[in-house]
C-alpha cells in the first residue's frame, strides 16, 4: 500500500473511531488548541504520574484530519515519558514541515502515516494542532495555536 492510500485509510479509521475521545474525570495537565482560520478547537487532557504519561484524551470540534491526528497522538504518547513526548513533538513538527522532504521519522512509528497531509499545505495546521496543545499542556501553558 502506498503512502497516499495508507494516509487516507489512517485518517478515515481514526476519524470514524477516534481513540481516547472525551473529557476524563481527572487529569494533571490540560491545554486548548485553536486554529481560528478553519475553526478547529481541541482540548488535550494528560495525566502524568512519576514523569510518565499514563493517560491522554482529547475533546473538541475539529475536522477529520485534526480528529485523526489527535486520536493517533493520544494512542502513541500514552506510556511515554514527558521528555520523550516533548522530543516526539519536535520530530512530528519536523515531519510535517512542508519545506522538508522527509516522509518518515523512525521515532514516530505509525504516526508517520500523517505525512500525507504535507501534500495539502492548508491542512498541516489541522494535523499539528493537537500536538501543539499537548506540548503546551506539558510545559504549563493553557492554550496553543497554529496561527
Amino acid at each position: 500500500m502506498d503512502i497516499k492510500q495508507l494516509y487516507k485509510k489512517t485518517i478515515l479509521e481514526h476519524n470514524r473511531n477516534p481513540r481516547n475521545y472525551g473529557t476524563p474525570e481527572s487529569f494533571t495537565h490540560k491545554a486548548e488548541g485553536l486554529n481560528a482560520i478553519c475553526g478547529d478547537q481541541v482540548f488535550v487532557f494528560i495525566t502524568v504520574e512519576d514523569d510518565v504519561i499514563t493517560q491522554m484524551n482529547f475533546d473538541g470540534e475539529s475536522c477529520a484530519i485534526s480528529t485523526a491526528s489527535s486520536s493517533l497522538m493520544t494512542e502513541f504518547l500514552t506510556g511515554k515519558r514527558v521528555d520523550e513526548a516533548k522530543a516526539l513533538f519536535a520530530d512530528f513538527c519536523q515531519l510535517m514541515d512542508r519545506k522538508s522532504s522527509i516522509d518518515s521519522i523512525e521515532s514516530l512509528g505509525e504516526v508517520n502515516n500523517m505525512a500525507g497531509v504535507k501534500k495539502f499545505p492548508a491542512r498541516i495546521k489541522s494535523a499539528t494542532l493537537c500536538w501543539h496543545a499537548m506540548n503546551a499542556a506539558l510545559v504549563g501553558n493553557d492554550t496553543a495555536t497554529t496561527e
